[in-house]
């Protein structure tokens, strides 16, 4: 039997935004945190969870609005460069076109197609 629950506006916001870029409902992203909520609870202690909730920097909301902001694209940035090999990266000229990065530094040009990046061929080569 499901409950009417009250929730702050702000929840709401982070919830839709959320669960939009998750493929879920307001109410299956409220409903997938309190799980994790639940399980955070059997696994850690106060100390533990305290800890957690120290480290979380803004709420997706306010990041989501500085996106465009300095402060918005040096914490992608950040993010992006953290990332493991290989990385992604709009191209800086070519519309719907992406430069991959390898490890060892090599970088290919290339597109998406079904979810699978394929490389440019390099015509002058063949």
């Amino acid at each position: 039997m499901s409950q009417p629950v009250k929730l702050s506006d702000e929840l709401v916001m982070e919830a839709r935004i959320a669960g939009a870029a998750m493929q879920r409902s307001i109410a299956g992203q409220v409903e997938f945190w309190a799980s994790l909520g639940r399980a955070m609870e059997r696994v850690a202690n106060r100390t533990q969870m305290e800890r957690l909730q120290q480290r979380a920097t803004l709420p997706l909301s306010e990041i989501v609005g500085t996106i465009k902001e300095p402060a918005g694209r040096a914490r992608l940035k950040s993010y992006l460069e953290s990332r493991p090999f290989p990385r992604f990266c709009a191209h800086p000229k070519l519309a719907r076109t992406f430069v991959r990065e390898d490890a060892d530094g090599t970088k290919t040009v290339g597109r998406f197609v079904r979810g699978a990046f394929e490389p440019f061929v390099d015509e002058t080569s063949a």
